[in-house]
């Protein structure tokens, strides 16, 4: 019950974001696949092959900017486990806002991350400071923070809830013209630093843990693109070993 509370609540809040006025407001739907290497899945029993939608908007105003998507990972439990069992359904969402601090480039910054599922539950809340450069063509966004915890694992009947150490993002973009077309190439960069030893406990993390995402987005058309993917984690998420994931999606402005 709590879990689909969380799920309006985050859904009203997307798409009560549309109404406000904003000199940047895009919002797209994505379908795609994911997958992990054979290493990847031999040390993290719990992760597996799966496809998932997924629903991004983006606002720039006047004020700063805002950031939230809703992604549902298998949903219909089409895709298998490792076990053979139809896997788990997972909902991730995300939310950032960066309001800035008049002409200085720096953000007040918070973003929030959860991941939800019927084994386990996992929100990461961040309070802190940003900044935006540019160099060279490329799009920094890079920022410090506080992070607030909250964690349950159902199999242990297992519960954490408090700050757990301090995160940080690094950001980069770079746009470029390939036969054609135009490319976004991204990396995104999270780290969590110093995480309360109840929190390694719950979840097999370690102190410290990362997870680095390069992305090309290529614009097909004026409202469909694809996307390519590869993210490293190191003792995060569903990957607390560690590991790599790849995928492609198709997405369409709307």
């Amino acid at each position: 019950m709590k879990h689909t509370q969380l799920s309006i609540l985050l859904i009203s809040t997307l798409c009560c974001s549309n109404m406000a006025m904003a000199d940047v407001n895009v919002t797209n739907v994505e379908l795609g696949y994911k997958a992990y290497t054979s290493s990847t899945k031999t040390d993290n029993k719990g992760v597996f092959d799966q496809s998932f939608v997924k629903l991004n908007h983006l606002a720039i105003v006047d004020w700063g900017n805002y950031f939230a998507n809703i992604k549902l990972e298998n949903p219909g439990q089409w895709s298998h486990d490792q076990s053979g069992q139809a896997g788990k359904t997972t909902l991730k969402a995300l939310n950032i806002i960066e309001y800035n601090l008049g002409t200085t480039k720096f953000n007040l910054w918070g973003q929030n991350f959860i991941s939800a599922n019927k084994t386990v539950v996992e929100d990461n809340l961040y309070l802190g400071v940003s900044h935006d450069v540019s160099l060279a063509g490329v799009s920094i966004n890079y920022g410090l923070g506080a992070n607030y915890t909250f964690a349950s694992l159902t199999p242990t009947n297992g519960e954490f809830n408090g700050m757990s150490g301090y995160a940080t993002v690094l950001n980069l973009r770079y746009p470029l013209t390939v036969l054609g077309l135009k490319n976004m190439l991204s990396l995104n960069y999270e780290g969590q630093f110093d995480r309360a030893t109840e929190h390694q406990h719950l979840l097999g993390y370690r102190s410290y843990g990362h997870q680095i995402i390069t992305t090309l987005k290529t614009n097909i058309s004026k409202s469909i693109y694809s996307k390519l993917h590869i993210t490293h984690f190191d003792s995060w998420g569903s990957t607390p070993r560690g590991g790599i994931e790849y995928g492609v999606a198709i997405g369409m402005n709307f």
